[in-house]
């Protein structure tokens, strides 16, 4: 996955007038995602992203169609942030753990986002992206594809829980995942 990369600093733009630099949406991200980090998604406002783009806060409205309509693309560029990269010689249940270890420390950098993300509404090619990350190394694992969906959903509501519940350790989740991951095995042998 490739990281959204925002400007390190605010773009100036003059208020009033014809902008000297125009504006995309993914500039309003890029001025959003630093605001979503640093304050949460109790922080975030149309107005602070207004202010640090140097523009009005209606000027947003432009290119996001309100707060939720932003945070809601903010949490796709939060989920694609997750490094679903796999080195070679890693064995499937420690590219799982990765996987969703990686999840984790991503949406620990964006407070509030975790919760948001079970509740997105709109399709989520990222979300898609982790799961079929996932869902390949169970099959690597040498699942069925039955029984892979069925590990998959396990492993999906296992980590909803703990988005909902945050603060506990990374080392619980690891253990949370093996130990889901080889139950699973023991109950086909």
């Amino acid at each position: 996955m490739t990281a959204f990369t925002p400007s390190p600093t605010p773009i100036k733009r003059l208020r009033g007038g014809t902008q000297p630099l125009p504006l995309s949406r993914d500039d309003v991200l890029a001025a959003a995602l630093p605001i979503l980090a640093d304050q949460g998604l109790e922080g975030l406002t149309i107005r602070a992203v207004a202010d640090r783009l140097g523009i009005s806060s209606p000027a947003v409205y432009h290119y996001v169609n309100g707060r939720d309509d932003l945070v809601d693309r903010l949490c796709e560029l939060v989920a694609r942030e997750v490094d679903l990269s796999i080195a070679p010689d890693t064995s499937w249940d420690d590219a799982v753990v990765g996987a969703l270890l990686n999840m984790h420390a991503t949406f620990a950098r964006y407070s509030g986002v975790a919760a948001r993300v079970l509740h997105a509404r709109r399709p989520s090619p990222a979300a898609d992206d982790i799961t079929a990350a996932v869902h390949r190394q169970l099959l690597a694992g040498g699942y069925d594809a039955r029984r892979a969906a069925e590990v998959l959903t396990a492993l999906q509501h296992l980590f909803g829980g703990w988005l909902l519940e945050p603060g506990h350790s990374p080392d619980a989740l690891e253990r949370s995942i093996r130990w889901l991951l080889a139950g699973s095995r023991q109950e086909d042998q």
